[in-house]
């Protein structure tokens, strides 16, 4: 059987686009483009592995085992032990169910294929139909984690935030916006927004300073002044305290009014309290 290196290569390729997109969607983590491509790309190097047949099993176990502790490591930076081992975790959960929707595809049209090295390969099936299969599964799983995520994040519509900065640190009373889906484009952070007056509370130096482009519905875009803090943690009714990587923009509009008359401090990214499916448990 003759297998293509550059169509093996594509396959896996966006195979491991897909599954690191799921992963970072079911574990709420943040993650750049750049690192996803990066990781994807290394998932379809890492399928040539099938011709290394000499390889003794348990050296192919580590080095597998080893692959995806590295590819969490670098698309998901910086986590903390418990976090990584979810994210391992959901990572080779979401393989398994894409390779298992792969699989079925081959009963389903009948093909063939072989298996080494832990690894299968399909022949005598179009690579249309191999696509189709790895979409449809991408698109049953993303779909049933937002059916999840939307559960999870019923009535959570208001959050503190305690951010802090240098010296300085204040605690925010947010609502969650659940039509804000901004992200710092470098470092792939929620953005959450904030008022000059709240700003004047942290008094940020010029290392957390940077901006975030914008564009909404029926507006031009823009950039937005923004401050990248040290460190932020979220608290909110029904959900454990928990740390996250922000980045603050600075609005000069005035943000809503709460339930109890005075105006919100910060509007909160609306991944924050969703926290994906598993992050804050």
């Amino acid at each position: 059987m003759i297998i293509y290196g550059e169509y093996l290569f594509l396959e896996n390729s966006i195979a491991g686009l897909m599954i690191l997109l799921l992963t970072r969607r079911i574990c709420g983590f943040s993650s750049s483009g750049r690192r996803i491509a990066i990781g994807s790309a290394l998932c379809g190097l890492y399928a040539f592995i099938l011709f290394w047949e000499s390889l003794l099993w348990w050296l192919a176990t580590l080095f597998k085992l080893a692959f995806s502790v590295g590819i969490i490591i670098l698309v998901f930076p910086p986590l903390n032990l418990k976090k990584a081992v979810k994210a391992l975790l959901v990572f080779y959960l979401v393989s398994f169910a894409m390779g298992g929707a792969v699989i079925g595809s081959m009963y389903f049209f009948n093909g063939a294929g072989i298996t080494s090295g832990g690894a299968f390969y399909i022949v005598h099936i179009s690579y249309i139909k191999v696509m189709l299969g790895m979409v449809l599964a991408f698109a049953v799983i993303y779909a049933f984690s937002g059916f999840l995520r939307g559960k999870l994040r019923k009535g959570r519509t208001e959050a503190k935030l305690q951010v802090n900065l240098g010296d300085h640190s204040t605690v925010l009373n947010g609502f969650v916006d659940t039509g804000n889906f901004l992200r710092d484009p470098l470092s792939g952070r929620p953005v959450c927004i904030v008022t000059k007056d709240t700003i004047e509370k942290l008094t940020p130096g010029k290392s957390h300073l940077c901006v975030v482009p914008y564009k909404g519905i029926n507006m031009d875009g823009g950039l937005l002044h923004g401050i990248r803090p040290d460190s932020a943690i979220l608290y909110g009714e029904g959900m454990r305290p928990q740390t996250v990587n922000i980045v603050l923009a600075v609005s000069d509009r005035d943000l809503p009014t709460g339930s109890d008359g005075e105006k919100y401090d910060i509007l909160l990214h609306e991944a924050l309290t969703e926290g994906g499916i598993l992050q804050g448990e």
